[in-house]
């Protein structure tokens, strides 16, 4: 919880050292005789058309037999329901724990991530298809983990500790995805957001997938 309210504290900072800043502020705020209630409500109106975006970018990496055979790079699809979560987390009421929630896992069902998708389309047998210990056995039961490090700047990623999938089966992989519950058979988070790869993945029996997120929070 500490993580989250420093991170969106030093959102909410930007934010505001930008439109403290900026021009138009500086201008609303000399016009002579206006009542304060006026200006303010000027800069409330400022305020609401920001552009503040959210970015995720995931990188892919593909390993056989110790040799990286295939990487890719591509943005990710955030869900309402997760951007949901996100602000009621930031600015509401709902906790969140001070460990790490954030868990990724990978899907073998040709679908495309879409705005409304929820974490009922996750688990066993489900619309993503979400792969299961038959698919690949390491770690076993549980999805890895997404583990971030604290950042002071507009970006957190988990470079330094990679979600690693030793696979199982012969199977194609289409994406992979964020949600904040560790069974593999679970689909009653939250689903942050989810990727469909740009190049699907055919792999074998001891291949290795690594999912390295990386989330960017932008404002100009």
């Amino acid at each position: 919880m500490k993580k989250l309210k420093k991170y969106a504290m030093g959102v909410i900072a930007a934010i505001i050292t930008f439109v403290l800043n900026s021009p138009v502020t500086i201008a609303i705020m000399r016009i002579p005789l206006t009542p304060f209630g006026l200006k303010r409500k000027m800069l409330e109106g400022l305020i609401q058309k920001l552009p503040l975006t959210l970015e995720g970018k995931v990188t892919t990496e593909h390993w056989r037999a110790g040799e990286l055979i295939h990487t890719q790079v591509g943005t990710n699809t955030f869900t309402t329901e997760g951007m949901a979560f996100m602000l009621n987390t930031m600015f509401h009421d709902i906790a969140k724990a001070a460990a790490h929630i954030w868990y990724v896992g990978i899907f073998k069902n040709n679908v495309t991530p879409a705005l409304a998708d929820t974490a009922t389309k996750l688990g066993s047998g489900n619309a993503y298809g979400e792969c299961q210990d038959s698919d690949y056995d390491d770690p076993l039961t549980n999805r890895p983990a997404y583990t971030s490090e604290d950042t002071t700047t507009a970006v957190i990623s988990n470079v330094n500790s990679k979600a690693h999938f030793v696979m199982n089966a012969s199977i194609t992989v289409y994406g992979a995805f964020l949600t904040n519950t560790q069974a593999k058979t679970d689909s009653s988070g939250v689903l942050m957001c989810a990727k469909r790869f740009g190049t699907p993945r055919a792999v074998i029996a001891d291949d290795e997938i690594y999912v390295t997120y990386q989330v960017t929070t932008t404002t100009s």
